[in-house]
């Protein structure tokens, strides 16, 4: 099994891995990469809040950009894919983020998101039945997590369509078990959506003025 150091790190690299294998043919952005940049795409643009100091070599440009507040530095239907791994759960703005996404990405490209689940079986149980006891399983860099239903309204809301969701490993905390759970994401600490573009985000908010039902640009 290896140390708990050579786990995660095997870990970090099977989800890399994973991440480049969901990838169609063509371009791609891979969004907050720094801390791990991956070894298995190629050509690759990195764009995220910090760089490192030196660029990988398998990555053709690699921008400073912070995605709570900046538009991604691209012109329109730049990208084929859009890998965005473990990044949605740090921002203040989502939505922000994944209309950025959907602009600079062409037409039927495809989006790579990773996050933790928030109903994994874990924090369901702690919720339920230890808060009093137990420290809260989320360590706090998390803004939000998300559920299944939620990501994937939030998705469609900004001009995805959720092709395949699936699921990486089911967490045992203290041990060093973890069971794979790709056909059963709802059990898994951590799930992968798989999404196409399929139109322009709705920026749009339904609103009841004065006992009518209206639609505001927000």
């Amino acid at each position: 099994m290896g140390t708990t150091s050579e786990r995660k790190a095997q870990l970090r690299a099977e989800k890399l891995k994973l991440q480049a294998s969901y990838c169609k043919k063509g371009g791609v952005l891979d969004v907050g990469f720094s801390a791990k940049p991956n070894v298995y795409l190629e050509n690759a643009v990195g764009v995220d809040i910090s760089l490192p100091k030196q660029q990988p070599a398998n990555y053709s440009k690699i921008v400073q950009c912070n995605l709570n507040r900046d538009a991604l530095p691209f012109e329109r239907e730049t990208f084929d894919n859009v890998i965005a791994g473990d990044v949605i759960e740090h921002l203040e703005n989502p939505s922000f983020f994944l209309r950025e996404a959907n602009r600079v990405m062409k037409e039927n490209g495809r989006l790579v998101l990773s996050t933790p689940h928030a109903n994994d079986w874990w924090t369901t149980l702690h919720n339920w039945f230890f808060r009093k006891w137990i420290n809260d399983p989320d360590p706090g860099e998390h803004l939000q997590n998300w559920t299944v239903l939620d990501m994937t309204r939030l998705l469609k809301k900004n001009g995805f369509q959720v092709d395949f969701i699936e699921g990486f490993y089911m967490h045992f905390p203290k041990i060093s078990i973890q069971i794979r759970m790709r056909r059963f994401p709802m059990l898994s600490w951590q799930i992968f959506y798989i999404a196409t573009k399929i139109g322009v985000p709705d920026a749009t908010v339904l609103v009841n003025i004065d006992e009518e039902w209206k639609r505001i640009e927000q």
